[in-house]
């Protein structure tokens, strides 16, 4: 008997208690929802500011013979990898990365060391090297892969709502862009982002189209916040700029490498011209692939399974598709060159973890990838030179 009333009791409690937990995830996901889905406009902030013109662009380039290009795809802390390959190019050539390409693209993280190259300091130069970015790379991603304890507890770890707030990462973007526009830029940035609002997938660019009716003149840190924001790790980035709503969120699942885009869009400005295309990888698409054990993966569990691998199936296509017909295009086309640099890595590396195990097989990796492309690496960094007009540094 009283072995029932006790299980009774506990049953009572734990009822009382999913319910007392349930109305406190229902109010914490309505509080969330009033602060990171209602836009805030940026009217004061932007005031008159514009994208550069892209006959300003045009003029800029008019006597160079080449334009550089370096495209980075996102990939959380892997996003370290290219880090190292360019401050290695840094080093043999004593040059900032933003003196030596023209133009810069990346998706998702990789849009945060693309923005950090194309920002000027007080005297116009260059602010940020490939080795400082670099150096505060994994103490950022702690900050930004992070969240009190009582978001993980009434979401779940990511169930109900996304795993991670902002805040950390507002912090870190503020700290390279400030209040900067796309248009106060000095570098040339391209960056893909999906607007929730208008149900769109968007190329933003850091200069106007030349067929018009260009996008807004975003704030680089609410670009940079929202297209590195997928659904099920952060909010999007919800803002306003004369009175038109945007809701930015990662559009990885969709487009993961903007090399095609940024190859056509500055082709379009500088048809005459030699164009050294860079890009370099973090081993991310490398393991991508639809599993299948047994007969199993084959009924509706497999569709589901398939339909999941989809979109990353899809993606390493598109980037194979594009590497395939460059290689193939510079044997027979002069003015187009372009370098890969990637490698395989020997086990799956986490893009979420900052724990001191998963960063420290990153940099192994990286180093991996270093040693193996070498020879190529040494190439770019003399064709990026020989394209300023400058000698390598002797090291």
């Amino acid at each position: 008997m009283i072995y029932d009333r006790i299980l009774d009791i506990f049953v009572d409690v734990l009822i009382l208690g999913w319910l007392t937990y349930s109305i406190a995830v229902i109010i914490y996901l309505n509080i969330l929802s009033n602060r990171y889905l209602n836009a805030m406009s940026k009217d004061s902030i932007i005031s008159d500011k514009k994208l550069k013109g892209y006959e300003v662009l045009r003029k800029q380039y008019e006597n160079a013979s080449d334009i550089n290009i370096l495209v980075l795809s996102g990939g959380g802390l892997r996003g370290m990898v290219p880090l190292y390959v360019l401050s290695y190019i840094e080093n043999i050539t004593g040059k900032k990365i933003g003196e030596l390409f023209d133009f810069f693209a990346g998706s998702s993280t990789g849009a945060i060391s693309a923005g950090g190259f194309t920002v000027a300091d007080e005297n116009n130069n260059y602010k940020f090297s490939a080795k400082e970015i670099l150096n505060d790379y994994a103490s950022n991603l702690k900050v930004i892969f992070s969240s009190p304890w009582y978001h993980q507890l009434l979401t779940l770890f990511g169930l109900f709502a996304p795993r991670f707030l902002p805040n950390g990462k507002m912090k870190v973007l503020e700290g390279y862009f400030d209040n900067l526009t796309l248009g106060e830029l000095k570098g040339n940035l391209l960056v893909p982002v999906y607007n929730i609002a208008t149900n769109d997938l968007q190329i933003v660019k850091s200069w106007s189209s030349i067929r018009g009716g260009s996008h807004d003149n975003y704030l680089v840190k609410d670009l940079i916040n929202g297209a590195s924001s997928p659904p099920m790790l952060f909010p999007p980035m919800a803002f306003s700029i004369g009175g038109k709503n945007h809701m930015f969120i990662d559009p990885s699942v969709l487009l993961n490498n903007p090399i095609l885009h940024v190859l056509l869009y500055v082709r379009g400005l500088f048809p005459d011209k030699k164009l050294n295309l860079v890009l370099i990888g973090n081993g991310g698409t490398a393991s991508v692939k639809y599993n299948y054990k047994n007969m199993f993966s084959f009924g509706l569990y497999g569709l589901y399974q398939y339909l999941f691998s989809a979109p990353a199936l899809s993606s390493k296509l598109y980037i194979e598709f594009i590497e395939e017909y460059l290689l193939g295009v510079q044997k027979i086309d002069p003015a187009v060159n372009f370098f890969r640099v990637n490698s395989i890595p020997g086990k799956d590396l986490s893009s979420t973890d900052a724990s001191k195990k998963n960063i420290l097989e990153i940099r192994k990796f990286a180093d991996k990838m270093l040693h193996e492309n070498s020879e190529i690496i040494d190439r770019i960094a003399a064709v990026l030179l020989k394209s300023k007009g400058t000698n390598t540094k002797n090291t």
